[in-house]
């Protein structure tokens, strides 16, 4: 069974035409009474002589050029029923749709034959192929190459239940509706379903306040007439398209669907800058959390080394070698978190202040002796002390903070003038035990 053939004089005929293509009558060539008409395949590898039939398909009349007794094997020939029925089928609905459809049609190089070429009527060419038997996924692909290098469209229908290739190039799969009904697109194409959160500048499924970046996806048309389908492959209103969200596979789609598809990934592209940013914000929120406690921990080592040194110090100083020397034990804000030191009960001077603290202190601090463990660190406290005021730097001692309160915050207790707070002067009687004697 062959639709096109070529008559001696009328070149081309195509049989599922009522002209057949070169404005002549299906009469002239079925049966005719004065022998054979002059009609052969068209098939290169082919040639033999052609007869018309005529029956009926679908509810439609069917005719068809079957090749003449003892015929080679022709290529065309050989094809399935299922496989010209198809053909068929897809020829009127295009057709139907308003495009001109080409049976059987040949490159001019001979690259690639298509069952049915359709021509749009904006100028579009598609190949409409009949895939009713198997082929490997290497071998589809590269007849779509062979199309798109000769600047033609395609779209592979195929009746098949396994379909390993459905996402790999344009395709779509058919059925039959029940009761011998219409024939229907069940797989290959697909819309976007689109979901948002009710309120799209905060998602609802994430922790954090950040952008909803849409939760929609894409789903396959169950069924659709196949007549639809066509229609809107001749009006150039679906294109294949390979989905960016999910699996990435070549589905069928209208144009709104890949627009709500680019509305939800620019969505997502912000949530993700947005997550992006946040996270940043949360490392560096630790970072500086971290620093800080290492800063507690370098001030408490330098103090804690500085206490056995600022005693001798002090009474060498004084020229008291008995001196009663107290320092504090922890840092304190009244003292710009650095240790009080005591003598004899009077405040004396202070242990590794924080040089950022003392200018809102230094009228409390002021005559005081600040300690500090290195040149650098008394040119920040002599910097932001008050002027004048002494800075002494000693050598601190090697020493270890105790186990238990690394990586721990400071417990310090409120000192200062206001009403229910204690004075400097008493926290110092209280921390050197002159209360209690």
């Amino acid at each position: 069974m062959v639709f096109v053939g070529t008559h001696a004089e009328w070149g081309r005929v195509d049989v599922t035409l009522p002209d057949l293509g070169c404005g002549q009558d299906r009469t002239a060539i079925h049966r005719p009474k004065d022998g054979p008409a002059p009609l052969v395949c068209r098939d290169p590898a082919c040639g033999w002589a052609l007869h018309l039939v005529h029956v009926t398909h679908g509810g439609r009349d069917l005719w068809y050029l079957r090749h003449a007794d003892g015929a080679p094997h022709c290529p065309t020939a050989g094809e399935s029923m299922a496989h010209h029925l198809l053909k068929l089928d897809l020829a009127l609905t295009v057709r139907d749709a308003g495009g001109k459809a080409e049976l059987e049609a040949f490159a001019p190089d001979g690259s690639w034959r298509a069952d049915v070429l359709a021509t749009m009527p904006d100028g579009r060419l598609v190949a409409l192929e009949a895939q009713v038997s198997a082929i490997t996924v290497e071998d589809i692909e590269q007849r779509t190459a062979r199309y798109s290098a000769a600047g033609v469209e395609v779209c592979w229908f195929t009746d098949r239940k396994t379909v390993p290739w459905l996402g790999a190039v344009p395709a779509v799969r058919l059925a039959r509706a029940e009761d011998d009904g219409p024939l229907l697109v069940v797989a290959g194409a697909a819309r976007f379903v689109p979901e948002w959160c009710v309120q799209r500048p905060l998602c609802e499924r994430v922790p954090g306040a950040l952008p909803c970046g849409g939760h929609g996806r894409w789903v396959d048309v169950a069924e659709l007439a196949l007549e639809q389908f066509v229609a809107a492959l001749v009006a150039n209103t679906v294109r294949p398209y390979r989905l960016r969200v999910g699996e990435p596979v070549l589905r069928w789609i209208a144009r709104r669907y890949f627009e709500w598809e680019a509305e939800q990934l620019a969505a997502s592209e912000a949530y993700r800058r947005a997550a992006e940013r946040a996270a940043a914000a949360e490392r560096r929120r630790e970072q500086d959390q971290a620093d800080h406690m290492a800063r507690i921990r370098e001030l408490e080592a330098r103090q804690a080394g500085l206490r056995r040194p600022v005693r001798a110090w002090v009474c060498q100083e004084t020229g008291d070698p008995v001196a009663a020397v107290r320092t504090g034990k922890d840092p304190e804000p009244a003292f710009a978190m650095g240790l009080p030191v005591a003598v004899h009960g009077e405040l004396y001077g202070v242990i590794c202040p924080v040089a950022s603290r003392l200018p809102a202190l230094r009228r409390e601090l002021e005559g005081l002796v600040f300690f500090a463990a290195t040149e650098r660190e008394a040119a920040r406290i002599s910097g932001q002390a008050a002027p004048g005021q002494r800075v002494v730097v000693l050598e601190a001692e090697a020493s270890e903070i105790p186990e238990q309160r690394i990586g721990s915050g400071v417990t310090v207790t409120p000192v200062g003038r206001s009403p229910g707070h204690i004075s400097v002067r008493d926290m110092v009687r209280i921390m050197t035990g002159v209360d209690r004697l």
